[in-house]
């Protein structure tokens, strides 16, 4: 394990005693593995702000928990450690705690876990569910602020929501699809990670409304439950191709997209427009190779920024900054 940093540096970061990471640093039992894992990941943050410009010494520290698909929790974490950077000479270090499996149930229990003495506030992407909304009420009667991040859900006490206008982005890209294909109509396949996501669910709305209006000639069809993950979106889409047929154009909201073209190439579907969402490593290489026609996007950068400005504000003031959601922004293989 590295030494570039104190034990007291490390304990601050991880959110555990100093004398914590003095067990961990030295090998010695009656350590958890998660917390091995959380004083590692502390490590590796440290690096990342270090690399980014982040002045060291006494800060704010955030909590950034995601429950995302690993290509976007990555996009989001660039954002963030940019954003912080941008910020000097105020030292914002953000603790990041992602995984693209995690359960409302696990979710709820990670937010239990913050303290106010621990965290200066919670930037939070999760579904919609009891549990984790019960989670998010708790942390704010404890003293806790929590802005919800790209998905808002229902909580009362939540700071701020943070992200693009899902709504307008889900009308956004039936525009470019209801333009292209006219009244040639056709299998239109609306792929969302999961309903369960507010986000996701106003996309589709969005989305489904405008096609219904504008582009009645199109059979929408929407899959569910792939969770941005490309197996499970494949297996999904698959099935949605035996049974309806050749498929006319794609909006994937919710990730999974190397799945959906493995999907199309072995029914040998072409000529198929194809709009993704969110311009992450991955859709940036099938932009280039032409594999999907645009992306409809949002400055990650101005949004990790909007959500520590909500933090700070709070922290300062005990009330949100104000508020706007981030403008859909339209990109092609031509303008990236």
């Amino acid at each position: 394990m590295t030494h570039r940093f104190t034990v007291k540096q490390i304990a601050a970061q991880a959110g555990v005693s100093a004398a914590t990471v003095d067990r961990v640093r030295h090998g010695r039992a009656h350590v958890h593995e998660q917390t091995r894992r959380r004083v590692d990941a502390a490590i590796r943050e440290l690096e990342e702000q270090v690399e980014a410009g982040i002045p060291a010494g006494h800060g704010l520290t955030f909590d950034v928990l995601l429950n995302s698909p690993e290509r976007f929790s990555q996009a989001v974490r660039r954002a963030f450690v940019a954003a912080a950077a941008a910020m000097a000479p105020l030292r914002i270090a953000p603790r990041f705690h992602a995984d693209e499996r995690m359960s409302p149930e696990r979710i709820a229990a990670d937010l239990g876990v913050f303290e106010p003495k621990a965290t200066h506030g919670v930037i939070l992407k999760a579904p919609e569910h009891p549990a984790v909304i019960a989670a998010v009420e708790s942390l704010v009667a404890r003293g806790v602020p929590v802005v919800t991040f790209a998905t808002d859900i229902g909580a009362n006490g939540r700071l701020a929501y943070v992200g693009i206008d899902n709504a307008a982005a889900g009308r956004t890209a039936a525009f470019l699809l209801s333009r292209v294909l006219g009244q040639r109509g056709g299998v239109v396949l609306a792929n969302l990670g999961s309903r369960g996501f507010h986000g996701e669910h106003d996309r589709w709305r969005g989305f489904a409304d405008f096609m219904a209006a504008r582009c009645p000639c199109a059979d929408v069809v929407a899959i569910d439950g792939g969770h941005g993950l490309d197996q499970a979106t494949y297996e999904l889409a698959r099935a949605t191709r035996s049974a309806r047929g050749p498929i006319a154009g794609i909006y994937s909201m919710g990730g999974g997209n190397r799945g959906l073209l493995r999907a199309l190439d072995e029914a040998g579907d072409r000529d198929v427009v194809f709009v993704g969402h969110d311009l992450d490593d991955e859709n940036r290489g099938l932009l280039r190779a032409g594999r999907i026609d645009a992306v409809v996007d949002h400055d990650l950068r101005a949004d990790a920024a909007r959500a520590i400005r909500h933090l700070l504000c709070f922290r300062r003031h005990g009330r949100a900054a104000e508020s706007e959601a981030s403008r859909a922004v339209i990109v092609t293989p031509w303008n990236m």
